[in-house]
């Protein structure tokens, strides 16, 4: 289907003149002529032009003139005047009055067609810099009806000791059942809701429902599982934020110590001390705090030393080549070492091959998860055989089988 061409009012008491701009512009441009001023405001009044190209000096009624009867019935039209080489001083008034750009006569068709590209091209922008604030608000709307209607649901990824081969626990990671596009990943809506500040209400309603599925698990018999839950900047910031982790552990009947809070290293360089009492606050209440992403931010000696949490998570891009190249498999041994020296427990994100979790195995690894271990499922779709007590990942490899990792990272 062709797109429609952009609309041209053309005004001009000469007919020559008339006639030839018609003529240059009707191959790019829906062209529309009027006489008169009087007969383009009838014409205005039924009908919509992208842009008005109008000469300022007619009888009865100028093109200056007739600037304020644009402005009401055309008011999304982009108006260019044609003025006489001697009336400049009119073409300056006009662009005052809000006119986008002018043409001196004499002029060449070539100058035409430039100008008036130039000015539906400036429409254009327009047109689409008022719609996005408009999308915006729909976008705003659809997500606090989501909130409001319970169609944020979360999934979870099991986390494995990889020592044990066991599953210890879960990351909780929320998901948008949209009625209109299906199930859309964080990525869809997160940053919209950080914007906004809706990422507070959706914050909460994750942790809460995190906290009150792990503890039907414990209740089931795992009483050692533990969820991982996400921590945005706001929710960081916020001062009663270890107060309200507070009250939904005690609703949910949780050990402080089966929670464990994600934050990432960049959401605590926007207020580092604010960022560190908060962590202070759930450490001391019990509550677990890795720091997520572990290497792809602001991470130092100093920095991992102050900071009051548990564990490091080892970034997935990592691990992604760790058993491909020399240089990837030195940094992830020299961050588990680091991390280790530091009393921190490490989980490497991002496992997709028994070679990657073989290896990691080697390094003293604590913890894993990515999708060769399990991937993000509704908590009724966890197995009972997958998280009972006993239960050990299938297919876990004792050695790496790439030549180089056996012969360069031999078991101590």
């Amino acid at each position: 289907m062709n797109k429609a061409k952009p609309r041209i009012l053309i005004v001009d008491d000469d007919e020559e003149i008339r006639s030839i701009l018609k003529e240059a512009l009707s191959r790019s441009y829906d062209c529309t002529t009027s006489s008169s001023a009087s007969g383009a405001l009838t014409t205005l009044a039924a009908e919509t032009f992208d842009l008005i190209l109008t000469d300022i000096n007619m009888p009865e009624m100028s093109g200056l003139e007739m600037m304020p009867y644009l402005t009401s019935l055309a008011p999304d039209s982009v108006v260019v005047m044609i003025s006489g080489a001697r009336m400049i001083e009119s073409a300056i008034e006009a662009m005052r009055a809000g006119v986008f750009d002018y043409l001196m006569k004499p002029f060449d068709l070539k100058q035409v067609r430039t100008v008036v590209a130039r000015a539906i091209d400036h429409r254009d922008r327009l047109r689409n810099s008022a719609a996005l604030p408009n999308l915006k608000d729909r976008a705003v709307e659809r997500l606090q009806n989501a909130l409001i209607d319970g169609d944020f649901v979360v999934h979870y990824q099991p986390q494995v000791d990889i020592q044990t081969n066991r599953v210890v626990g879960a990351e909780a990671l929320v998901r948008w059942s949209d009625r209109e596009c299906g199930l859309r990943p964080p990525a869809d809506f997160i940053p919209l809701a950080e914007e906004t500040g809706l990422i507070l209400q959706l914050g909460e309603l994750v942790l809460r429902r995190a906290c009150e599925q792990t503890k039907r698990w414990h209740d089931s018999g795992l009483s050692d599982f533990r969820v991982a839950v996400n921590v945005s900047p706001q929710q960081l910031q916020q001062e009663g934020f270890p107060d309200m982790v507070a009250e939904i552990l005690e609703s949910a009947g949780l050990p402080a110590r089966s929670l464990e809070v994600e934050v990432t290293e960049t959401s605590l360089m926007q207020d580092p001390e604010a960022g560190i009492r908060t962590l202070t606050a759930l450490r001391n209440m019990g509550v677990k705090i890795a720091i997520d992403d572990f290497g792809t931010g602001y991470s130092s000696l100093g920095y991992l030393k102050r900071l009051p949490i548990d564990s490091v998570k080892l970034d997935a891009s990592f691990v992604k080549d760790a058993t491909r190249d020399p240089d990837d498999a030195a940094l992830v041994m020299a961050i588990i070492t680091l991390a280790h020296n530091l009393r921190k427990k490490v989980i490497a994100e991002g496992i997709e091959s028994e070679d990657q979790l073989a290896f990691l195995r080697l390094l003293r690894c604590d913890e894993g998860q990515g999708f060769f271990l399990g991937r993000p499922s509704e908590s009724d779709k966890l197995t009972l055989s997958f998280l009972e007590p006993d239960a050990e990942m299938a297919g876990f490899s004792q050695a790496p089988t790439t030549p180089w990792l056996t012969s360069h990272y031999a078991v101590a």
